[in-house]
């Protein structure tokens, strides 16, 4: 088994704003065979995000042999998930996932796992995948024990399966290659970023004790439809918080370009291909010190062919 290598286009998010069509075709001359969109302007646009047709963009991608294998689309819950269905089925995609979630009380967790049933029920039904694709604080604890666990155990695997972002999963103080193994075969995708080995910023964000990782009462993680960021269509207004505006620095100063950076990818590729149902790794680069996305990317790219256990074809 090899895990065939893709990219998320939330890696060349900047470029897709300018030109979506001349961006989707650079992807494609690259030779990214395998493509995940990225629609984080869900509440208008049930396609790609930046308005390209569902017939277009399969047809742009074709050209190059390349295809759309996976979609981020947020904020799913205020999709018209019809309409999401009806666009990945004509770019032939079949799964849909979930970006991310906000999680605060038990009780909204509980609530929140019979939606993620009652959406994958749907979608299985229309012959897709629905999935979900963590950050670093699904790895918080309610009661002790942590929200991926709750979501792993309280949605059914015929409806829910899980894209296994290992870059976040470090951020949270685990090993990748421990967290690919306890999650097993609900793992269908999963994300590679790297983290930067000059970076000003620690690897783990919510602690080490027992007590730092669980949530406290009216403690909120993540982001969902209501928030600022979705209702502005994927746009981040920039904080006027000077203390805000600087940990949001530190934080974009963790990324580098895959394969030059401190993560352990191949024992991550190793660990995916034996104990997982993952058939993609997908590329993802959330911010870039290089001149430009597509720059980054094509750096990843030579970053990564350094590694076995992969095809790109």
């Amino acid at each position: 088994m090899a895990l065939k290598v893709g990219l998320i286009l939330y890696s060349v998010r900047d470029e897709m704003a300018k030109d979506p069509i001349a961006t989707v075709e650079k992807v494609g001359k690259l030779g990214y065979k395998f493509v995940e969109t990225c629609n984080h302007n869900a509440i208008k646009d049930p396609g790609c995000g930046f308005g390209i047709p569902a017939q277009q963009l399969k047809e742009t991608f074709d050209q190059f042999g390349s295809r759309v294998i996976s979609t981020h689309i947020f904020p799913l819950e205020k999709a018209d998930l019809k309409e999401v269905v009806a666009y990945n089925r004509i770019v032939g995609n079949e799964n849909i996932v979930n970006p991310m979630g906000q999680f605060s009380t038990y009780d909204d967790l509980m609530s929140q796992c019979e939606e993620f049933n009652r959406i994958g029920k749907a979608l299985h039904e229309e012959g897709m995948t629905y999935l979900y694709h963590n950050h670093e604080f699904e790895f918080c604890t309610i009661r002790g024990k942590m929200i991926m666990d709750y979501l792993l155990e309280n949605t059914d695997p015929e409806y829910m399966s899980f894209e296994l972002d290992t870059f976040w999963t470090m951020r949270a103080g685990l090993c990748p290659m421990e967290m690919l193994k306890h999650f097993g075969k609900r793992v269908k995708l999963v994300h590679q970023k790297d983290f930067a080995w000059d970076s000003i910023q620690e690897i783990n964000l919510i602690g080490l004790t027992p007590e730092d990782r669980e949530l406290k009462e009216g403690e909120i993680v993540g982001m969902n439809g209501n928030s600022s960021y979705a209702k502005n269509g994927g746009k981040r207004v920039e904080s006027k918080d000077e203390a805000e505006a600087q940990y949001r620095r530190r934080r974009m100063s963790s990324f580098t370009e895959i394969g030059s950076g401190i993560m352990p990818i191949q024992k991550i590729i190793d660990t995916a291909n034996e104990y997982t149902d993952a058939k993609y790794i997908i590329l993802e680069q959330d911010a870039t010190r290089m001149p430009t996305q597509i720059d980054s990317i094509i750096k990843s790219m030579e970053g990564f062919k350094k590694y076995t256990g992969i095809i790109w074809e």
